[in-house]
């Protein structure tokens, strides 16, 4: 049997020291992709990814990529950007670092995908995204709640007409972050709470909020929220205590054109008693449901109702 060919794909992943970067996009996605041997495509070949982590701390990069089994790491940015081995660039830094090193990136020719948000203001979004247009390069943001497994089957019910007509829809967000005053450690980076530095859960949470409604509910007529900031001081990384100036908390409304109406709250000041981090309850004219990152759960008799007019298959929800 003839061994399939293999393309060899280098990828800049910039910022993947931090907590997002390393678990969800290093170790969890290219890491993972890279121990089952790459991606098999239609035709026999492969994909196989060579990541270049890319960093402002030379020591946490050589930890990290001696962890991972990965030999390329670098400060250089712009020594990645002007290598034609790499082909795409991947950036998880802090938002305001973002703007100027996508845009370096789209200049070279490199395909880009982000974290979100991808600029502190619409006005630089919408510039990346433009630039990227204009370029010719394929671009995107991480989209990634539309693929959580309680979503997805979320979705099933909505095309199978289970809701009937959607009336209204409500999610409940969050977890209690440690303020670091006590015995147990802040597990979120000291930047999330200081609106100088970027930080705060309006940027960091409605733009995920405004893709999964989109995409499951209807295009949004108008949005009102309402930050606040709970904890006023929190210990940083180095153990000093700072004021709090960016929202750790977000109430907000969306009114869809299809005249169904969302709210979602979202805290990072919450102590969760429910089913799962996130909780999706969407109440229709037919059938009520609440989704979690993995389950959906719904009354029986709604099931009822629904398979009385649909009863060809019946969709597995756990």
């Amino acid at each position: 049997m003839a061994t399939p060919k293999t393309h060899h794909v280098g990828i800049i992943m910039n910022g993947v020291t931090g907590r997002m970067g390393t678990n969800q996009h290093l170790i969890r996605s290219i890491c993972a992709i890279r121990k089952q041997g790459g991606i098999r495509t239609s035709d026999g070949e492969v994909i196989f990814p060579e990541p270049v982590l890319v960093g402002r701390n030379p020591a946490k990069l050589q930890e990290l990529s001696k962890s991972q089994g990965i030999d390329k790491w670098t400060t250089d940015l712009d020594a990645t950007l002007d290598d034609p081995a790499n082909i795409i660039y991947f950036d998880a830094q802090t938002t305001g670092r973002r703007f100027d090193a996508v845009m370096k990136a789209i200049k070279k020719g490199k395909h880009v995908y982000c974290e979100k948000p991808i600029a502190v203001s619409s006005a630089e979004a919408l510039e990346l995204y433009r630039a990227a247009k204009a370029a010719g390069v394929k671009n995107g943001v991480v989209q990634d709640k539309l693929w959580l497994p309680g979503l997805v089957k979320l979705k099933s019910l909505i095309d199978y007409g289970f809701f009937g007509e959607i009336i209204s829809v409500r999610g409940e967000f969050g977890y209690w972050v440690f303020d670091g005053k006590g015995p147990v450690a802040s597990q979120r980076p000291s930047w999330n709470y200081k609106k100088e530095e970027d930080g705060g859960i309006i940027s960091d949470m409605i733009c995920h909020w405004q893709y999964v409604i989109q995409n499951l509910f209807g295009e949004i007529k108008s949005l009102s929220c309402l930050g606040a900031t709970h904890v006023k001081e929190r210990v940083d990384e180095s153990g000093n205590v700072y004021k709090c100036t960016a929202d750790d908390s977000a109430y907000a409304t969306f009114e869809l054109k299809n005249d169904v109406i969302v709210h979602f709250n979202s805290s990072w000041a919450v102590r969760v008693r429910r089913d799962d981090l996130l909780t999706i309850q969407v109440d229709g004219t037919k059938g009520s449901a609440v989704a979690g990152l993995r389950h959906v759960i719904f009354p029986l008799r709604s099931l009822r109702t629904c398979l009385a007019s649909k009863a060809s298959h019946i969709i597995v929800l756990d």
